[in-house]
């Protein structure tokens, strides 16, 4: 019975780990887009009031290349960028609430662990995007903190 509580601990904790670290990519590209957007906007404004002929041609420069990166950041296999992030994140999550569910039942079955490996297997193996280091050292950071967003059932008491 041990191994078993084990074992849906260690499942637990990876799946909160890949589930915060989709969703902490999906907030970082938003923060990404918005960022270059407000940027942009301000590197435009500013380059109205020129300082100096050069200096507002630079800032209006800058503003457009960031203006071109916003646009090929969102082109073909980007555009859904946050929604397939989102959508894996929800499907680690929901496995993740199916997990905790069985550890804290007082008898747990093979059965129940095998189902639960299978559907982490499949999900673990199947095609999702790639999530970026620092979403990821962000998530663990959000999960392991001394007020994570998170239930941390897993961890030992």
């Amino acid at each position: 019975m041990e191994s078993e509580k084990e074992l849906l601990r260690k499942m637990g904790e990876e799946t909160i780990h890949s589930a915060k670290g989709h969703f902490k990519a999906c907030d970082l590209r938003r923060q990404l887009l918005t960022f270059t957007i407000w940027g942009c906007a301000l590197l435009n404004v500013i380059s109205i009031f020129e300082i100096t002929r050069s200096a507002g041609q630079i800032l209006s420069a800058t503003a457009l290349f960031g203006t071109i990166a916003l646009l090929l950041w969102n082109q073909e296999e980007n555009k859904n960028y946050r929604s397939k992030h989102k959508r894996v994140g929800e499907k680690y999550l929901a496995l993740h609430k199916e997990i905790r569910n069985v550890f804290f039942l007082n008898q747990v079955s093979t059965q129940d662990i095998e189902n639960l490996k299978k559907i982490q297997v499949k999900l673990d193996t199947s095609e999702k995007p790639e999530i970026p280091s620092f979403a990821r050292k962000w998530a663990k950071r959000k999960i392991e903190g001394k007020d994570p967003e998170t239930d941390n059932w897993f961890q030992k008491p």
